[in-house]
C-alpha cells in the first residue's frame, strides 16, 4: 500500500493525500475525513524519512539533560515538549551525565540533520566550542546565561535570586549564613555565589570561607555538608542551598540532631520543585519558572529553525522566593509593603 493506492481508494489526487498527511489547511473537511478513514482502514504508514528529506527538516528536536534525578529538569522538559508538540515537533531527551563526550555525540544528531536543533541545560563543553556550534546550528541554552553573543539562552537572574534569599535571612536576624553551592563551576553557580557575597557585603556581614561549601545536587551530599557545617566551632544559623534536593538533605540532618528548621536553623533551597512542598517541614525555596522556561526555550529554538534572519536572543525570566516552614517569618516592621 502506497500513497497512490490511498489516493485511488479515497477518490482524490496524490497531492491531496499528501496535504492531508502534512496537516495542510487547504483541504476540505469532507475530503480530509475520507482520506483519513482510508488511511486508518488500510494501516498505511507515511514515509517520514522521505518526507524529512524533501523538507530538509526532521520534525524532531533534541534536549540534553545532565540527569533525570532533579525534578527541575523534568518540569522544564514538560514545557519544551508541550510547545514542541503544539508545533508538530517530537522531543528526544538524552541524558549526558555531565560528560563532554556524551554531549558531543548527541550534538552530532544536529550536525547530521537527524534533529533540527538542540536545547541544553548545563553543559560541560567549552563555551568557545559551543559558540562555534551555535553559529551554525539552532541551539538554546536553558537555565544559565552564556557569554558568547552566538548563544541563545533563557534563565532567571541568579545573582538577584541569591541576593534575595540572603537578604531574607538578614531581615530575620541572621548574620551567620552558609551557602551550599554546586561544584561544577557553571555560570549559574558563579552567579549565585556572586549574589551571596554581594548580599553579605551590602548588609555589612563579613564573608567567612568556612560557610561557603560545594556539593553535588543530591540529598546525601546536602546531609553530609550540613553535618560539617553544624560541627564548626561557630555553626551557621541559616543555610542557603543551590537545589531543593540539597536542602532536603540539610533539613534531614537538622531534624536528626534535634534542631528545628525554621526555628533553630533556617533553610532556603533553590528551584521551587515539588520536593520543597512535600517535605516535612516544607522547604522555603527560590522558585524558577521551569515549565514556562521550557516553553520559551522551544520558542527560541523554533525561531532559529524557521527564520533565516533570526538574531540571537536572551530571555531573563522572573523568579519568586516562596516562604514555607523552614524559615521564620519576617518581623512585622519588615513585612510591611
Amino acid at each position: 500500500m502506497n500513497i497512490k493506492d490511498i489516493a485511488a481508494l479515497a477518490e482524490t489526487s496524490v497531492a491531496t493525500v499528501s496535504r492531508v498527511i502534512n496537516n495542510d489547511d487547504y483541504v476540505s473537511e469532507e475530503t480530509r475525513k475520507r482520506v483519513l478513514e482510508v488511511i486508518e482502514a488500510s494501516g498505511y504508514k507515511p514515509n517520514l524519512v522521505g518526507r524529512a528529506l524533501r523538507s530538509q527538516r526532521s520534525g524532531k528536536i533534541l534536549v540534553l539533560m545532565p540527569s533525570i534525578s532533579n525534578p527541575y529538569y523534568s518540569r522544564v522538559l514538560q514545557g519544551v515538549e508541550q510547545r514542541a508538540s503544539a508545533n508538530g515537533y517530537d522531543t528526544l531527551a538524552c541524558i549526558t551525565h555531565r560528560t563532554s563526550a556524551c554531549e558531543s555525540r548527541y550534538l552530532d544528531f544536529v550536525r547530521t540533520k537527524q534533529v533540527d536543533g538542540a536545547i541544553s541545560f548545563t553543559i560541560t563543553l567549552p563555551e568557545d566550542k559551543l559558540a562555534r556550534f551555535a553559529a551554525k546550528y539552532p541551539y538554546v541554552q536553558c537555565g544559565a546565561r552564556a557569554f558568547s553573543s552566538k548563544i541563545c539562552y533563557t534563565c532567571i537572574d541568579n545573582v538577584a535570586a541569591a541576593e534575595e534569599a540572603i537578604t531574607h535571612f538578614v531581615k530575620t536576624g541572621h548574620s551567620r549564613i552558609a551557602f551550599i553551592n554546586g561544584v561544577f563551576g557553571r555560570p549559574y553557580e558563579l552567579d549565585r555565589e556572586e549574589g551571596y557575597r554581594q548580599a553579605l557585603q551590602k548588609h555589612g556581614i563579613p564573608f567567612r570561607e568556612e560557610y561557603l561549601r560545594g556539593c553535588d545536587y543530591n540529598y546525601a551530599c546536602g546531609y553530609d555538608v550540613c553535618k560539617e557545617l553544624m560541627e564548626l566551632p561557630e555553626p551557621p544559623t541559616a543555610v542557603f542551598t543551590s537545589s531543593d534536593q540539597t536542602a532536603a538533605g540539610v533539613v534531614k540532618y537538622l531534624l536528626k540532631t534535634g534542631k528545628t528548621p525554621g526555628k533553630d536553623v533556617d533553610v532556603i533551597g533553590f528551584d521551587g520543585t515539588y520536593l520543597s512542598e512535600i517535605c516535612t517541614p516544607s522547604i522555603s525555596s527560590i522558585k524558577q519558572p521551569g515549565y514556562n522556561m521550557g516553553k520559551t526555550a522551544f520558542d527560541l529554538l523554533y525561531e532559529q529553525i524557521t527564520d533565516p534572519n533570526f538574531v540571537t536572543k536572551r530571555v531573563v525570566m522572573g523568579h519568586t522566593l516562596e516562604l514555607r516552614e523552614t524559615t521564620r517569618p519576617l518581623p512585622e516592621e519588615s513585612a510591611q509593603p
